[in-house]
């Protein structure tokens, strides 16, 4: 039997396991994924990892769905820009007011236009992080850049835009807050 399908019979197993450490149902789909791909694609030799022919190494594959979990959570934890979740445009105000309004396009506004007189390297890596749902893994992996090239363009991208946009961004917090 091949090693995705003997993997594949117990994936509620491995959903089940991924949401232990914290995940919701579609972050631990999509760890889960990835397991999947991972184990595809870098187990040469499925027995390294089956118990037997059709039993799998349940410990392997629970390492494996943490270290996945854990290395997502610190990635997220270091790319905390300025509270760049305010830019998204499935952001709903519980209790929107026009002036809050005004000032969130104002700061989205200001930060893309700070970001398009960059170069265009960090202006392309700063454009691709924040409109794809692609990790820095994933990014480094698709782009053939370094995941570090990639993680201190976008902390210098942050610390720019942290002291550039400081006045819109305190406008904003002030006026959600009324």
């Amino acid at each position: 039997m091949e090693l995705l399908t003997i993997l594949a019979n117990r994936h509620t197993d491995w959903i089940r396991m991924a949401k232990s450490f914290g995940a919701d149902q579609e972050l631990a789909q999509d760890i889960v994924q990835e397991m999947y791909v991972r184990l595809y694609k870098y187990v040469d030799d499925a027995e390294k990892i089956m118990y037997n022919e059709t039993e799998v190494n349940t410990f392997f594959v629970y390492v494996t769905l943490r270290n996945m979990y854990t290395s997502l959570m610190k990635a997220k934890s270091r790319f905390e820009f300025v509270d760049i979740s305010i830019l998204e445009d499935e952001l709903i105000f519980e209790e929107a007011n026009e002036e809050a309004e005004k000032n969130l396009v104002n700061l989205y506004n200001e930060i893309w236009e700070f970001a398009d007189e960059w170069h265009w390297y960090d202006k392309k890596i700063f454009a691709l992080y924040h409109n794809t749902d692609m990790s820095i893994r994933t990014l480094a992996d698709e782009t053939k850049i370094s995941a570090r090239s990639i993680f201190n363009t976008l902390k210098n991208a942050r610390e720019r835009i942290q002291e550039e946009c400081n006045d819109s961004y305190q406008a904003w917090r002030s006026a959600q807050e009324e």
